[in-house]
């Protein structure tokens, strides 16, 4: 197990040592600020001052970049999944419509289907049902289609070729839900955020200890807040790593609304196919 992803199965130890880092760079900051003190005296050090200013500047436009990309792929990841929903719902009143042999069995499938759909968005990360949801979900896809060939060959109307546009569009929505589910926030913009936070907490430490000012539990006060910021901004930029969830009000509304239950994994193994 690699230490990526010992941290996105822990997220205990990333903020531990975020927070471990950004103390230890305050405190190492304060030492050489203080030591620069001594040197200089009590004259001010404008360059520092500078510096500083800079450096906080950088991180706080590096913050806002994480945030604002974090916050687009929340709002990819709802829309999304409102697409999907939608979608599925066109399907499953198509196929009550349609008739036939195969009118059944697809509404049925359909509504498995939705329930599967919920189960995928609340899964949580790494874990053993999101695979067989994963899993389920492309069987299902299969034996509606299945079922829906069968109907084609049967009676090529317009109404049965709607259905099958309406299908083809509810597993299109499904395959931009798992790509938006499955998407983490760039290591390259997550490394910079870490690095700026660092250098932040040591430029904020020198100039504490440049100023001769006391300020120990102000810088662990400030790490603990800077952690916890870092953190969520991660946390809700990916689809699905530590403890934030999209919402699925949207899947739970339809699934009352067609009166479904939140059903158990089905597989081919417990079901067959349809004839």
């Amino acid at each position: 197990m690699t230490l990526l992803s010992i941290i996105e199965r822990n997220p205990l130890i990333f903020v531990g040592g975020l927070l471990l880092g950004l103390i230890v760079f305050f405190e190492l900051g304060l030492l050489i600020g203080r030591h620069r003190r001594k040197i200089i005296g009590e004259g001010a050090d404008e360059g520092a001052t500078l510096v500083v200013g800079s450096v906080l500047s950088l991180l706080a436009f590096v913050l806002a970049l994480n945030l604002s990309n974090a916050t687009s792929r929340q709002e990819t990841r709802m829309n999304s999944g409102l697409e999907e929903v939608n979608a599925i719902g066109t399907a499953l009143m198509q196929a009550e419509a349609v008739g036939g042999a195969q009118a059944g069995p697809i509404t049925e499938d359909l509504k498995a289907y939705l329930a599967l759909r919920y189960r995928f968005i609340r899964a949580e990360p790494h874990s053993a049902e999101l695979a067989e949801v994963t899993a389920a979900t492309d069987q299902l896809q299969a034996r509606i289609w299945t079922s829906l060939e069968q109907r084609v060959a049967e009676s090529p109307t317009p109404p049965v070729t709607s259905l099958m546009n309406a299908l083809n569009n509810a597993f299109d929505a499904t395959t931009r839900v798992r790509l938006a589910m499955g998407y983490k926030l760039p290591a390259q913009l997550v490394l910079l955020l870490l690095v700026m936070s660092i250098l932040g907490g040591a430029t904020v430490g020198y100039q504490f200890g440049l100023t001769n000012r006391k300020g120990q539990l102000a810088g662990i006060v400030l790490s603990i807040l800077w952690s916890t910021i870092v953190t969520a901004i991660i946390d809700i930029g990916s689809g699905r790593i530590w403890t934030f969830r999209t919402d699925a009000r949207a899947y739970v509304w339809a699934m009352e609304g067609f009166d479904i239950a939140d059903q158990p994994v089905v597989t081919d193994s417990v079901r067959p196919a349809n004839p």
